[in-house]
């Protein structure tokens, strides 16, 4: 093992940042396009005190604006070291690092625990996955759906969620029973209890559902729906299993809080690579019950069946959480690295203190269109409790908003003006729910993200940037 330390060591020593980016295969291309010098984060403050005390998102290039979280995040400095050290010990001595090291190990027993404390829950409950679409998959696939199951999702899902369910349902039948979102004209202004009651009526076509399949903050509008609702809203309608996509959530809000908890869900699948500000390729499945079991539940993506189908004689069961861990070789770097952004998290005054600061600046966004445009917002602005770090809004004529522009070619050609003046939002498309039920027709708006690194200053840049090109609509 000394060997490798030293190994270790002569390769810090050789490679230079630089050196190391070419080496992960980042081309000159995208370090002119995308990565900076370390001091050039200097002028984006977080309120009074520079956010990083730590360490820094020192890549993103002080005079670009990334509002766009949702889709993917940055990394801290820290970080971006954690990732790099341990790739290059992993390179030094291969078979250790995968039999026996600690961090990098394929049994990952020290970053499950690590995850797991950060969530508030038990290291047998934490499975690490690549994404979030893996974790859907290993659950809704591994669930014992049968013909004729029902399943209750809504028409504002991610794919990841729904792909799966529609193989069971070509493959055995399982009936899903969609339920469409309320217009945006109507969604902007309502409650969270109008808005589960409207989303899942205690009628009996939901009541005695084997799942309900939802997310947690939705990519679409930036509704959140907290968890204590919705296992609540589960019991009511005799839901068997609550399944909540997180890809929105992890990093955005505090998922250890009451309201909140993951623990309200049987399972909840998120990654670490968005508002985390983690590394591409990582992720984490909570399971509830970590003793499931077949027939109940069969593993998937997992190299250990016969231990988890097998119980002791004492009728303790191999947990599933560990069963689904071990599958060949998976990105333990990126989870070593995705426990050190868990514990930036941690070091800047914890996950409720990033939630406060990620809202604060929403709602500056969410305020500005308001004041201007209050019929072109989608996201909920009245209810507290619905909102989250994503605000979507159809774009206008500055002249003329009162009437929203819905069509993909404007909602693209604001983001790709707004990204010449160096600010990254995104469009994103959203069911006409004026529409039939399974349309697939689209409208389309402007989805702002603002994530921790982001400033109150930065926003202000948007908001001129945004007024200017509206103009020239």
């Amino acid at each position: 093992m000394q060997s490798s330390k030293t190994s270790t060591s002569n390769h810090k020593t050789f490679l230079s940042r630089r050196a190391f980016l070419k080496t992960a295969g980042l081309s000159s291309t995208a370090i002119a396009g995308g990565l900076a010098t370390k001091g050039a984060f200097a002028g984006n403050a977080l309120g009074s005190a520079a956010p990083g005390k730590q360490c820094g998102f020192y890549q993103l290039p002080g005079d670009f604006v990334y509002l766009n979280s949702g889709t993917e995040g940055s990394m801290p400095e820290c970080v971006l070291t954690n990732l790099q050290n341990n790739l290059l010990k992993w390179a030094s001595n291969p078979t250790w690092s995968y039999e026996l090291d600690q961090e990098l190990g394929k049994r990952q027993e020290l970053n499950r625990t690590q995850v797991a404390r950060f969530l508030g829950v038990g290291k047998d409950n934490i499975c690490l996955t690549d994404n979030t679409t893996m974790g859907l998959s290993m659950t809704i696939m591994g669930l014992n759906f049968r013909p004729n199951d029902k399943v209750i999702t809504t028409n504002h899902e991610h794919p990841a969620m729904i792909s799966p369910l529609q193989i069971l349902q070509a493959r055995q039948g399982l009936r899903l029973e969609t339920q469409s979102f309320p217009s945006p004209a109507l969604l902007g202004r309502m409650s969270m209890q109008e808005l589960l009651d409207t989303l899942f009526p205690n009628t009996p076509a939901l009541r005695g559902a084997k799942a309900l399949c939802v997310s947690h903050v939705y990519p679409t509008s930036g509704v959140r729906l907290p968890l204590q609702a919705l296992r609540e809203k589960a019991e009511e309608l005799n839901i068997s299993y609550l399944i909540v996509d997180g890809a929105q959530a992890m990093g955005m809000i505090d998922l250890s809080s009451r309201r909140d908890s993951i623990e309200n869900c049987d399972f909840y699948s998120c990654p670490g690579h968005k508002w985390l500000n983690g590394p591409p390729s990582t992720g984490l499945l909570y399971i509830r019950n970590a003793d499931i079991r077949p027939p109940e539940f069969y593993p998937v993506f997992s190299q250990r069946m016969g231990k988890y189908s097998d119980c002791d004689d004492d009728h303790s069961c191999f947990p599933i959480a560990k069963a689904l861990q071990v599958r060949g070789c998976s990105n333990t770097p990126g989870f070593a690295a995705m426990v050190r952004a868990m514990e930036f998290v941690e070091a800047e005054g914890g996950a409720a203190h990033i939630e406060k600061h990620i809202l604060s600046l929403s709602r500056e966004v969410k305020n500005f269109v308001l004041a201007r445009a209050p019929s072109c917002i989608i996201s909920p602005h009245v209810d507290t409790v619905l909102l989250s770090g994503l605000t979507t809004f159809f774009p206008f004529r500055w002249d003329r908003p009162e009437t929203p522009l819905t069509d993909k070619k404007t909602a693209d050609r604001v983001v790709k003006e707004l990204l010449a003046r160096k600010i990254q939002i995104r469009s994103i498309g959203i069911p006409n729910a004026d529409l039939l039920k399974h349309s697939s027709e689209k409208v389309y708006a402007l989805r702002v993200s603002t994530g921790y690194f982001n400033s109150v200053e930065q926003v202000g840049i948007l908001k001129n940037a945004l007024q200017e090109v509206l103009k020239g609509i």
